[in-house]
This record gives C-alpha cells, sequence and structure tokens, in this order.
C-alpha cells in the first residue's frame, strides 16, 4: 500500500512542477502590456528642469541644470564625481523660497557646436530695477563675467514663464515664452505682435547686427514670418505657457526628422500637445485648445489658428491630467511598441503616457492617447526598481534616443529631492532580487520541498 501510495506521490510531484511552471509562464506570457521600470541615475537634486545629451572633450556626458541656477556635468561612466558643476548662476536668478515657485533657471539649450566654441544658452527670471524679467543669455567657456543678455522681456507677474530653449536642425534658436502672468486676463499679450510674452521665437546667434541704433548679439533668420504687425523674432504666437518642447529626431529614413512638439498649459479648460508651425496661431487667449473663449476673438482666427494635435479637457471625468509635461517623440530601440510616439505626462501625478500618430490617410487625423505605466517591480531587473518620485518637472533623452524622466517629491525648488530616472525594459518573467531565483522557481523548490518530506514520512 505504502508503495503504491509513494509511486502515486511521485507522479503527484511531477505533475505538480510542470503544472505550476506552466501557470508562472502562461502568467507573464499573457501579460504583454507595454509598461517601463526605473533606474535611478541621480538623486537628492533640486528640481531638475533640464537635462541634454552632449559630446564633450571626447567624451559622451550630459549638461542638466537645476531651478535654483546650478549647471552641472553628468558623467555617467565613472564610478566617482559623476556630478560636476560646470556653472552656477544662483545670484542671478530669481528663484524664492516658495512653494509652486514658477520662477529661476528653467532652460538652456547648448550650442550644435558646442564641443568647439563651448557656448551654453540660458532662460532664466532675474531681477532689474525690482522688475522681473526673463533673460536669455550666451556664456561661453564657463565665463559668466562675460555673459551676453541677447533678449530681455520684462514680465506681468510672477507665473507662466514659460522656459523652452532649443536649437532647430536649421540651426537657429528657438525660444519659447509664456504670457508672463498677468492678474488681469485683459492684460494678457499673446496676441499682440508686438510684444514677445505668449510667443515663440526664433533667432541666429551666430550673426550680430544694429537694430533700432543698438548692437544686437543675434540676427534674423531671413526666412522668418515676417508678419507686417509682428516683431521680426516672432515665429508663431498666441501660447500661454509651453512647458516642454522636443525635436523629433526622425525615423529610419529621415521621415519626421525636425519636427518640434511642445504642451501648453490651459487655464481651467484645456491642456494642449501641439506642433510647431511656422507663422502659426495657437489662439490664447481667445481659445483653449479646441475651445473658443471669446466668440468675437475666436472669429478673428479662422483660417489661422494651429489647432492641438491632442487636447486635455480640464474636468472631464476621463481626463488623467492635471498639468500637462509634453515629452520626447520616441526613437529608442528599447520600447519598439512605441516607437514613433510622442510621450507626455502630468506634472501632479507622475502619470505617463504615449501619442500614436495617425497614417496619412486616416480620417479624422487623430493622434491616439495611451497609458504607459510603470511595471510591477517584480518584472524589473534588480537595479531598474528605483522609487517612482511624485511630480514630474520634465523629460529628457539619453544619447541613443532612450527616455530620462526628471522628477521630484517636494514642490519647492530649494529641496533635494528631485531625481533623473532612465525608463528600463521589463523581464521576461518575474525576478526575486537578492536570491538569484525567481518568483516562481522559489515557489516550486518551496512546495516540492514539502511534497518530498511527505513522501519519506509515508
Amino acid at each position: 500500500m505504502k508503495s503504491i501510495l509513494k509511486d502515486s506521490l511521485v507522479v503527484l510531484i511531477v505533475v505538480f512542477m510542470s503544472q505550476i511552471r506552466e501557470l508562472f509562464t502562461i502568467n507573464v506570457l499573457k501579460d504583454d502590456s507595454t509598461c517601463y521600470c526605473l533606474h535611478e541615475e541621480i538623486s537628492s537634486l533640486r528640481n531638475p528642469v533640464h537635462i541634454e545629451p552632449v559630446v564633450f572633450s571626447g567624451k559622451r556626458i550630459y549638461f542638466l541644470a537645476e531651478q535654483i541656477g546650478m549647471i552641472y556635468e553628468y558623467h555617467p561612466e565613472v564610478t566617482k564625481n559623476k556630478l560636476r558643476t560646470y556653472l552656477d548662476i544662483t545670484e542671478l536668478v530669481v528663484c524664492k523660497h516658495e512653494l509652486y515657485e514658477e520662477r529661476g533657471l528653467l532652460g538652456l539649450a547648448l550650442h550644435p557646436k558646442f564641443e568647439v566654441n563651448e557656448k551654453i544658452y540660458t532662460y532664466s527670471i532675474r531681477s532689474i530695477n525690482n522688475k522681473d524679467y526673463v533673460v536669455i543669455s550666451e556664456i561661453t567657456k564657463k565665463d559668466v563675467s562675460k555673459e551676453r543678455l541677447l533678449i530681455l522681456i520684462e514680465q506681468p507677474g510672477d507665473r507662466r514663464n514659460g522656459g523652452q530653449l532649443l536649437f532647430g536642425d536649421d540651426g537657429y534658436l528657438y525660444i519659447f515664452v509664456g504670457d508672463g502672468g498677468p492678474s488681469d486676463d485683459k492684460n494678457i499679450r499673446a496676441q499682440d505682435g508686438v510684444s514677445f510674452l505668449g510667443k515663440v521665437l526664433r533667432i541666429d546667434v551666430d550673426k550680430t547686427t544694429v537694430y533700432d541704433n543698438h548692437f544686437r548679439y543675434y540676427d534674423i533668420p531671413k526666412d522668418n514670418p515676417n508678419e507686417t504687425d509682428w516683431k521680426p523674432e516672432v515665429y508663431a504666437m498666441g501660447a500661454r505657457n509651453m512647458w516642454r518642447c522636443s525635436k523629433d529626431r526622425g525615423d529610419k529614413q529621415g521621415q519626421g526628422k525636425g519636427r518640434i512638439f511642445c504642451g501648453d498649459l490651459g487655464s481651467s479648460l484645456a491642456d494642449e500637445l501641439v506642433e510647431l508651425k511656422k507663422g502659426g496661431n495657437y489662439g490664447w487667449p481667445y481659445m483653449e485648445g479646441n475651445i473658443c473663449r471669446d466668440e468675437d476673438m475666436c472669429k478673428t482666427l479662422v483660417g489661422k489658428t494651429v489647432h492641438p494635435i491632442h487636447e486635455i479637457r480640464q474636468g472631464d471625468n476621463t481626463s488623467k491630467v492635471v498639468a500637462v509635461v509634453s515629452g520626447p517623440l520616441y526613437r529608442g530601440t528599447t520600447f519598439p511598441e512605441i516607437y514613433g510616439q510622442l510621450l507626455y505626462g502630468d506634472y501632479s501625478t507622475g502619470a505617463t503616457f504615449t501619442l500614436k500618430e495617425p497614417s496619412k490617410n486616416a480620417i479624422p487625423q487623430t493622434w491616439a492617447s495611451s497609458d504607459f505605466k510603470r511595471c510591477d517591480k517584480s518584472m524589473c531587473a534588480c537595479n531598474a526598481r528605483a522609487s517612482q518620485r511624485t511630480m514630474l518637472l520634465s523629460f529628457g533623452e539619453t544619447h541613443e534616443g532612450e527616455v530620462l524622466l526628471l522628477m521630484t517629491d517636494e514642490p519647492s525648488p530649494h529641496k533635494p529631492a528631485g531625481a533623473v530616472l532612465r525608463l528600463k525594459p521589463r523581464q521576461s518573467k518575474p525576478l526575486t532580487c537578492g536570491v538569484g531565483s525567481t518568483l516562481a522557481e522559489l515557489w516550486i523548490h518551496y512546495l516540492s520541498c514539502i511534497l518530498v518530506l511527505i513522501y519519506y514520512i509515508i
């Protein structure tokens, strides 16, 4: 009798081990949703707002900006001294110890020939004669004493300061200026072509010129829109507070290369994601997304308005975004499922999403939004289980086009609660860290031991 029981138990053990392994395998294979894991690149940062890859002195490094006015070199390949101070302009910028402070160093851009000329461009809020100004400056070879002030824009308030700088494929510098947050909507000048507020500017920093008896450290590209009632620097108008913008690297055939996408934060009706168009009018303050705020004034925009590629209605129960942060159009290789899709996220929760571009023949031309969530930690490598911070400040890209998240747990720019996190792929099956065995295998061994023990008892 015991022999029969033992033989039966042996068969049971074999069947059990086979079934449990199959069970775990099936669960993993069925869960084919696209998700990401997180590897912490840098921590203890004070509101990191921008990161940019560059080849400098023959090395592939990154330049990182903190809102308080610090700019660092980040050397990911070394084991010590990875973060090195490059520039300190904390004494020049306005960045108070307040929650949700929107001023400070808001953006930077490296000259396309940075490795040769070492020119860096900054977008910051500074106080001049007790008034706040957007200051666009050029600093060469870390010499702040010889900083060139290119553009100064007086701010009517302390909010909605914009802050994006980037060089287009045409070699020109694009400057994304907010409307400055005036206390009364009647004073919003985003539709006033002679004001720089609420505009996208485009300038040539490789030339100088004299304009209105003043020397300028830049010139105007000949193919700027040059509308009769616009200042020559203005490339597009009607923006509220574009945060952030990115440039498409293009696919392997070069399709899409050079396109610029931005997120524009709305007031109380809608946030939007837009593609930058020469001479475009994004409607603010008469329009917010596709919503008209002023019927009479909206009529003046007919035929001129650039509609968003994606609109996020506020107050919509299905909306998962409180304040949009635009990211890169993905051209990396780690996540082939989202190749060619635009990433964006929510400042308030850190949630991330993707936008899939419609085919050329699709009607209507609607970009489709999808959740892009973090994987369960059990599906992540042991070095890709970093804590995701609460708030999303910005996106970045690696040299290879992979995605970086710039996040923080504190809405104060002076607290070291920020981090740069790199998106990593999931594993093919659950992994238990520190043991060297998968979760499925641990359960198999554990339960098998119990069955073997029973076998010998019998």
